[in-house]
């Protein structure tokens, strides 16, 4: 707190130096840093665009995403920053930013990281839904702290991770990227992140604030009806546990809260994050979220721009001239000085916390490249995957003996991508294993066809139903994908010529369903290839939960390996032959249908205990059993048996609970105890 104090004197005193335009430049990030530069061979050039922003206004606040290498950006291998070359170009950009700075202010360089940086040759991490049902917050902040060590070595300030949202509605998206639908259990995890990140002296960039996770009907940026209370009790726990661990920058979401854009709430983002919640840093908008408000709100840009800093936006992600139309309210009398100011403080004090004023510039030593070389991630990212992965049914057909014989089915079997999650970089060869290689290093025969169509095109199963007959177990995968710009590449069975078409979507950002079974023919694949006779094992690869309870009575074994990341393939493979035990439990509640939803624990109430009791008003006629699988849910190799559990009362509203955990299985195994309260009487009632 005193370091912070200094450094805000320190930008105060900067402040009063520069020019109403200089002050801008700090407020808007107009140009994006994956549009910065063009790479001609191993040399970096700026374009026009980027130059004529610090020669129009004297400086530059912040850039975005330098090193963002994706199918949206473009900036694959030979065409983006590689990881040889992230010192030199992030060097070059602050050399360039000061040079052409009348106060020589260095620049903030900002890099999306939500499982792993979404840069060329960076690890994938499994997404945030495999994460929270490891229920291993410190394993999380290991990661985030390998993530942060990355980040300072490429030579980046700023890491965006989403921490906030939690998982409330499978239709939506983006439910991969959260924790869990519990805000205890995300809270931990929002913890550990932030303080993972900031061993580092990196930023940490919490996203996205707040609610987003209930958006109407699981649509993506939709509005959320939420009361005061659920916003307290569901949704602020979270933010509270990052602020207190210290998150410097808060970005905020696309949605409405009772009607008002988060982008221009002043309540949130004043009466509650700076003044309730205590909250010192930088208010981030979320790309073009400023621009999209004063949309939404009908605004013209010089009284919307305003009206969002007046709110408590400081800084504009995306901005595309949006908060430079300031200059315009400012002479206009529509907003104060002072208002500038402060927002322009805490950017600026930042940079002196970061010590970006004493030593804009990072050594180009080759420390990037050993850190990678040390393996420390990809330790990370397997021991995450492992511990990600839920059992949900074993009828004894898992461990899988080394010597089966495996028939291996499924898109996801064969395609690295599927694995990664949205918000992936793009990889080349050799970056990672595809399932089936792994499987084909680990068993001594697997045979492989992809059997079902994501789009339930292709109902040809014979092929498949050959090397089933032939085989001793079925290992197939199931779930959805959000592997954007991959494309898949078929074959004609008449001409033999290869036919390319766009990998198929069902989750990730912007891609929400309204229906959570299972796309395409994958019912009837299990329904056909069961009549095989075979043991037959499912490992669900995806971003939600869906609709499996059909799938699960097919089944004899069933995995749910989320989108597992990097080392994914390997882990899945060490869970099937028994060499890993799983010990994930589910931190989001499986619907029984989709018809059922919503369907997250701490609103079920007491069906969530007897999800059978059809007298209960909590429930529906057709569809008595909501939930198939509950939150906390997960079952192991061994068997563990709870014993001489007690409670004493320590405090007025504080116990101490007491429990023994005996293995009595002769497997060697790891299980989260679970302890849930509730409470009686008060004035409010409450859920779960």
């Amino acid at each position: 707190m005193i370091l912070m104090l200094k450094y805000e004197k320190y930008a105060g005193q900067l402040v009063k130096k520069m020019t109403v335009r200089e002050k801008l430049a700090q407020l808007s990030q107009t140009v994006a840093g994956y549009r910065c530069y063009e790479r001609r061979g191993d040399e970096f050039f700026f374009v026009d665009s980027f130059k004529k922003f610090i020669s129009d206004y004297g400086a530059m606040g912040a850039i975005s995403n330098i090193l963002r290498a994706c199918s949206w950006t473009k900036k694959d291998w030979g065409i983006g920053i590689e990881p040889a070359q992230r010192v030199k170009v992030a060097n070059m950009l602050q050399k360039y930013a000061i040079e052409h700075s009348r106060l020589q202010i260095p620049v903030i360089i900002e890099v999306e990281a939500n499982h792993g940086l979404q840069a060329l040759g960076s690890e994938m991490f499994p997404t945030n839904i495999g994460m929270g049902c490891a229920f291993n917050s410190e394993l999380y902040g290991e990661i985030m702290d390998s993530v942060g060590r990355e980040t300072y070595l490429s030579g980046n300030h700023m890491a965006f991770v989403t921490m906030f949202d939690l998982a409330r509605d499978p239709r939506w998206g983006r439910t991969e990227e959260f924790f869990s639908e519990d805000p205890y259990l995300a809270s931990e995890y929002a913890r550990a992140g932030v303080e993972g990140l900031k061993r580092n002296n990196v930023l940490a960039c919490c996203k996205h604030y707040c609610a987003t996770g209930d958006g109407f009907g699981g649509l993506n940026t939709a509005e959320v009806s939420i009361g005061r209370r659920e916003l307290h009790d569901i949704y602020l726990p979270v933010v509270e546990k990052a602020v207190k661990a210290g998150a410097d920058v808060i970005m905020a979401a696309y949605n409405t809260v009772d009607g008002i854009p988060c982008h221009v709430n002043k309540y949130l983002l004043r009466s509650v994050l700076r003044d309730e919640l205590g909250f010192d840093g930088i208010v981030l908008s979320d790309g073009w979220g400023v621009k999209r408000t004063i949309s939404q709100m009908d605004r013209d840009e010089i009284s919307g721009s305003a009206m969002a800093l007046e709110a408590g936006i400081d800084l504009s992600l995306a901005d595309d001239g949006a908060y430079l139309k300031l200059e315009d309210a400012l002479n206009a009398g529509i907003i104060e000085q002072e208002l500038i100011d402060a927002a322009v403080t805490r950017i600026i004090a930042k940079k002196y916390q970061l010590g970006l004023f004493d030593n804009p510039f990072l050594e180009d030593n080759g420390a990037l490249s050993s850190y990678f070389d040390s393996g420390i991630q990809k330790r990370l990212s397997y021991k995450a995957a492992a511990e990600s992965a839920v059992l949900l049914k074993n009828n004894g057909v898992l461990p899988i003996k080394s010597g089966c014989k495996i028939a291996l089915f499924g898109a996801h079997a064969d395609n690295l991508y599927y694995l990664l999650g949205d918000y992936a970089s793009l990889r080349k060869k050799g970056e990672g294993k595809t399932l089936k290689e792994a499987m084909q290093e680990s068993f001594e025969s697997v045979a492989f066809s992809k059997g079902w169509d994501f789009r339930g095109i292709d109902n040809d199963f014979s092929e498949a139903i050959k090397i089933a007959e032939e085989s001793d177990v079925i290992v197939v995968t199931l779930g959805g994908s959000t592997a954007k710009g991959v494309t898949e590449v078929q074959y004609d069975k008449n001409t033999g010529a290869a036919i390319s078409s766009k990998g198929f979507i069902d989750c990730g950002e912007g891609n929400d369903v309204a229906d959570i079974k299972l796309p395409g023919n994958q019912n009837e694949f299990l329904e056909c290839i069961k009549k095989a006779g075979k043991p037959v094992i499912a490992v669900l690869i995806a971003g939600r939960p869906y609709e499996i309870t059909h799938a699960e009575e097919l089944a004899d074994g069933l995995l749910a390996a989320w989108y597992p990341g990097q080392q994914g393939a390997d882990a899945i493979t060490d869970i099937l032959l028994g060499k890993i035990n799983p010990s994930g439990k589910l931190s989001v509640s499986i619907p029984y249908a989709s018809a059922c939803l919503p369907a997250y624990y701490n609103r079920i109430g007491d069906d969530a205990a007897n999800p059978l009791n059809v007298c209960s008003s909590n429930t529906y006629i057709d569809h008595p059993q909501r939930i198939l699988h509950p939150f906390g849910y997960g079952l192991s190799y061994s068997q563990f048996k709870y014993k001489n559990i007690d409670a004493k009362q320590i405090g007025k509203n504080d116990f101490r609970i007491f429990v023994t955990l005996e293995n009595v299985s002769d497997i060697a195994g790891k299980e989260a105890v679970q302890l849930y309260i509730r409470g009686f009487g008060g004035s409010v009632r409450r859920r779960g």
